[in-house]
């Protein structure tokens, strides 16, 4: 992680990739907020969670799919990050779901925001999950361990 804060228009995202095909994580990507994120300020963690309808052999989503959720949260990030209200700091792609990980800063702004995105399009195949979070215990968990994993070995 970098000392700058994060600047939501110019994400910095790292991406680790799973080389086995197993049941377990294939594709993990974490912003990097910077070692100064004020955590306090977004307090409320959020997880979407999307079931993938169509799978294949490996159990990843269609590519039909793939743009529906693309397109999902390229209008939630649009909708949440314009004013500051929610930042997506992690993307976890596993087999036979996505999950998206959001810092907000308010729980019923970010609710009343999804459901404004959601409404864009069909009923999408999500789920919604809530914990405070003002430490960033999680994402740190997840970020650290990405960091360190990537450091050059000396």
């Amino acid at each position: 992680m970098t000392d700058n804060t994060s600047n939501p228009a110019e994400p910095s995202w790292t991406v680790v990739q799973q080389a086995a095909a197993d049941e377990g994580l294939h594709l993990l990507r974490v912003l990097d907020v910077g070692v100064n994120f004020p955590f306090r300020n977004y307090p409320e963690r959020f997880s979407i969670l999307w079931e993938f309808a169509e799978l294949d052999a490996e159990g990843l989503p269609s590519a039909a799919e793939l743009t529906r959720m693309k397109d999902f949260e390229n209008a939630l990030c649009a909708v949440m990050q314009v004013d500051h209200a929610a930042l997506l700091v992690m993307v976890f792609t596993e087999p036979a779901h996505r999950e998206f990980i959001w810092l907000a800063r308010n729980k019923s702004a970010f609710q009343n925001q999804l459901n404004a995105a959601e409404g864009l399009g069909e009923k999408l195949p999500i789920t919604l999950d809530h914990e405070t979070d003002a430490q960033g215990e999680f994402y740190l968990s997840y970020a650290t361990k990405v960091v360190e994993r990537l450091k050059p070995k000396p």
